[in-house]
């Protein structure tokens, strides 16, 4: 049975707590305690969630198991990481756990790949701000091999550190800029394809 947070109502104190007191009380026992935390982090799971899967019901699906195996394992959360990259990181391995990896063609790319795409620098700002332009960067986003779209997808749109995607991952700091930086160029070399294709 999935852990769900809205069958429960939580004391009105425990929204006041922070997630290390509220970490302290799961461990004890306190169900409404790792719901709170279970509510306060949920949304943005979802999303990271979903930018990897790119489907809402496996999102969906996967953060409901990664809640459960959370509060199963609760106990074993030791705060040497913030509570939040241990919950993404059992969400991440829920979202790789449920694709087909065996399927996914590899991405060909070398180090002169970004010195060979054109400079965004003139364009104006309002095409970077535009509906259009944003979900084009996620389509793109989308078309990533499964290791780059989920480095990019924590360090860019997440706003993670490297520190701290590199610890959601479980990889070091060298390996995560490596996937960062060679994300970053497949996607603007699909985005440039855009730019051509638009903006001609």
């Amino acid at each position: 049975m999935a852990v769900s947070t809205l069958q429960r109502p939580r004391p009105v104190a425990h929204r006041t707590l922070d997630d290390d007191r509220l970490v302290v009380l799961a461990q004890a026992g306190d169900r409404s305690a790792f719901d709170q935390l279970a509510e306060r982090h949920s949304i943005r799971l979802r999303r990271v969630l979903f930018r990897i899967t790119r489907d809402c019901d496996a999102a969906y699906d996967a953060v409901q198991e990664t809640l459960m195996r959370a509060w199963r394992n609760i106990g074993r959360f030791e705060g040497r990481s913030q509570f939040s990259t241990w919950l993404t990181r059992i969400g991440i391995n829920e979202a790789y756990r449920g694709l087909p990896r065996a399927s996914e063609q590899p991405l060909e790319l070398s180090d002169e790949v970004g010195e060979r795409i054109p400079s965004w620098g003139a364009r104006p700002d309002e095409i970077f701000e535009s509906r259009e332009f944003l979900q084009a960067v996620d389509r793109a986003l989308g078309q990533l091999p499964l290791d780059y779209r989920t480095a990019v997808t924590l360090r860019d749109v997440e706003g993670l550190s490297t520190a701290e995607a590199a610890g959601v991952i479980g990889i070091g700091e060298r390996a995560l800029k490596s996937r960062v930086h060679r994300g970053r160029m497949a996607l603007r070399a699909k985005l440039d394809d855009y730019f051509q294709e638009g903006y001609a």
